[in-house]
């Protein structure tokens, strides 16, 4: 079982949680000494993930001159050989018929209109659709993201389809001292626009007492307007750090009062994972998968409002509670690996392989 895995997911983003999936893999994948071939390998030097992997032991093809921002929506135009298993990194399938396509379903935000609009969402899903039609194996990323695939595919036939959740790196963890500043902050990660809520994080820490603050980490570009908006709102009660190396953002989510997650929708959701790893309470909405993640092992709120949110934070005041939610997220955290998301992965390359080949 050859493998040919499509890196062109890289130049799609500098950083993001598909980056993070499709760079743990691969990782994984090469640890485990499979036969491993890269297609369009290198093509960005600015993904902070792909900066960290060495190719130079594995052979990589280039697929097309076509541009890869054109490339992205295309079925693969390289000839695999017969048998060989290939994986996209974000919904390229292959159209031969004698190999094995393995597609990952991440979300279905497009599919909810609650991501880009028209064109672009129109082209999401028709690349997805034609994905999901031609894999023979689907990978979707948590129990809801599979729920959600049936329910707007539901042609698709469900023993094609495995969950496996992601992992959450090794580089989060509680430090010796955690040294909290005499001003308690609400910990903010990840983009802002649309069902990411962040004005409700905004409006949330606007209605706690005034010694406690928002610090705001990573996501998109901050305009101008933005943080004009931002000082009206919160003024000198705010911090921005638009970048955060692991090491940083381990020890801002180590010296937070908690992360506040108000995301409506998640395929899996990074931060709360990480910072119940690190051992920082977690508010967050009881939505789609995020009660996969957080389990019992944080705050969720079944109002998605900044007074629902404020109050959840205001009850780690309660020495108890604030112990016991870190000890179970330490707990609940551990659940969710690497190692154990690659082995499942591979798991379901050969179980997807025989199927097809071995019958």
């Amino acid at each position: 079982m050859e493998l040919f895995l499509d890196n062109l997911v890289f130049t799609i983003q500098h950083t993001g949680g598909v980056s993070v999936y499709w760079y743990e893999l691969l990782r994984g994948l090469c640890a485990a000494q499979l036969p491993v071939r890269f297609l369009n390998a290198g093509l960005n030097a600015e993904n902070i993930f792909e900066q960290r992997l060495n190719y130079a032991a594995y052979p990589c093809v280039r697929e097309s001159w076509i541009p890869p921002a054109c490339l992205r929506y295309l079925p693969l135009r390289y000839k695999l050989p017969r048998a060989a298993l290939f994986h996209g990194g974000y919904l390229r399938v292959s159209p031969q018929q004698d190999v094995v396509n393995i597609l990952t379903i991440h979300d279905l935000a497009h599919e909810r209109k609650l991501a880009t609009r028209f064109p672009r969402a129109l082209v999401n899903q028709q690349q997805k659709r034609y994905g999901i039609r031609r894999a023979d194996g689907i990978i979707c990323i948590s129990e809801s993201t599979r729920r959600e695939l049936l329910h707007f595919y539901p042609d698709t036939d469900p023993s094609r389809v495995c969950v496996v959740h992601h992992g959450i790196a090794d580089t989060f963890f509680p430090l010796a001292e955690k040294q909290h500043t005499e001003a308690p902050y609400v910990l903010y990660v990840g983009g802002r626009r649309q069902y990411k809520n962040f004005d409700m994080a905004v409006a949330a820490v606007q209605q706690l007492p005034v010694q406690y603050t928002l610090v705001a980490v990573g996501g998109e570009q901050w305009s101008v307007q933005e943080l004009q908006g931002l000082k009206h709102l919160l003024d000198g009660r705010f911090r921005v750090v638009p970048r955060a190396s692991p090491q940083e953002l381990n020890r801002l989510y180590n010296q937070a009062w908690c992360l506040l997650y108000p995301s409506a929708y998640e395929g899996f959701g990074f931060p709360p994972g990480e910072a119940m790893k690190a051992g920082c309470p977690v508010v967050a909405a009881r939505t789609t998968s995020l009660p996969e993640v957080v389990g019992d092992a944080g705050l969720l709120v079944d109002e998605i409002s900044p007074t629902a949110f404020a109050a959840e934070i205001l009850r780690l005041e309660q020495p108890v509670l604030r112990q016991q939610l870190v000890k179970d997220g330490l707990a609940r955290a551990r659940l969710f690996t690497w190692e154990k998301s690659v082995q499942a992965t591979i798991g379901f390359y050969q179980q997807c392989w025989h199927h097809k080949f071995s019958s």
